[in-house]
């Protein structure tokens, strides 16, 4: 966690959680924004500058304007009513600095192939005329520039929201109120195997999507069937803490029967929930749900669930190594 003694006039290199969907150019959903903002805030207040940087999506190239972070830095700059300077790709080590602007935001730092390859040269020219570098994009824990080797350049403290998501998971990792229950949805491989491997930590766990069994589907199997949904809505009434993960079907086509009555009883507020994943963060204002109506919302997926399995995330690793 860091303070404002930590920043106090320094200049400040803030790693953010900017992977947002965008449609027509602009930002579709601003929970993540909304969640930079304290520790934005705070850096703005204290530190004498700040440069954001972050990704989106995968690019093929710094030529695919749909990648560029130029629409998440005009909802930035409503958000927190200040101007940002935006430098687009192709810039040069310390750039960022040298206007003397208090926020500068770097264009898509997958623009730069070097950011996926663990380079070290690209994480010196990121981290030139910084004083410290703040993380906090919980939701990037795979392997990359940003993450595993800016840290070994700069002094690296973690964000506001950071320390917020690794405080709930822990609470539920070390004094859970139960029954505990996993519900997990998706369509991908790996997650299914991350999936099982939470099983023991859990007293029940339901799946759904791909992953649910056969006779609780639909038979288009896009969605839970009512002995599926009933299933789930079983479970949840008689657990304490649920952990959801991953909307129960294809609510983004229509298919929202299950999701909907799911999310609507884990808004119980005698229930503890946490809910994760970038699916589950659309579906709840689409289903006309609001985040607060939860206990816990993450503003990772992956993330949330690879602390389940490993009890740290990389950069906790990075740091305490």
């Amino acid at each position: 966690m860091f303070t404002t003694q930590d920043i106090q006039g320094k200049k400040v290199l803030l790693r953010a959680d900017l992977d947002i969907s965008l449609k027509d150019g602009r930002v579709e959903n601003t929970f993540r924004l909304q969640k930079l903002l304290p520790t934005l805030n705070l850096c703005l207040k204290s530190a004498r500058q700040v440069c954001l940087i972050g990704h989106l999506g995968r690019p093929k190239s710094p030529s695919d304007s749909n990648y560029s972070l130029l629409p998440i830095k005009n909802e930035l700059e409503r958000l927190i009513n200040q101007t940002i300077s935006f430098i687009s790709s192709g810039y040069s080590p310390g750039d960022w600095w040298k206007g003397g602007n208090p926020l500068t935001l770097l264009d898509n730092l997958r623009f730069d192939s070097r950011e996926e390859k663990l380079d070290r040269e690209f994480a010196t020219q990121l981290s030139t005329e910084a004083d410290i570098y703040i993380y906090e994009a919980f939701a990037t824990y795979r392997p990359c520039t940003s993450l595993s080797l800016i840290p070994e350049v700069l002094p690296t403290l973690t964000g506001l929201q950071f320390d917020q998501e690794i405080e709930t998971l822990n609470h539920f990792l070390n004094t859970p109120e139960r029954p505990t229950l996993l519900i997990g949805s998706g369509a991908k491989p790996d997650k299914r195997a991350l999936l099982e491997s939470l099983i023991p930590r859990f007293d029940n766990y339901f799946f759904g999507g791909i992953f649910a069994h056969t006779e609780d589907l639909t038979p288009d199997g896009l969605d839970l069937n009512p002995l599926g949904t009933n299933k789930v809505l079983e479970l949840i009434s008689r657990a304490k803490t649920i952990v959801l993960n991953g909307p129960l079907g294809r609510y983004e086509d229509g298919v929202h029967l299950a999701t909907q009555k799911v999310l609507q009883a884990l808004t119980d507020p005698q229930k503890h929930t946490i809910l994760g994943g970038g699916n589950t963060l659309s579906a709840i204002p689409h289903l006309g749900l609001d985040y607060t109506q939860y206990g816990f919302v993450s503003t990772g997926g992956g993330a949330m669930l690879d602390y389940l399995a490993t009890l740290t995330h990389p950069l906790l690793a990075i740091l305490n190594s």
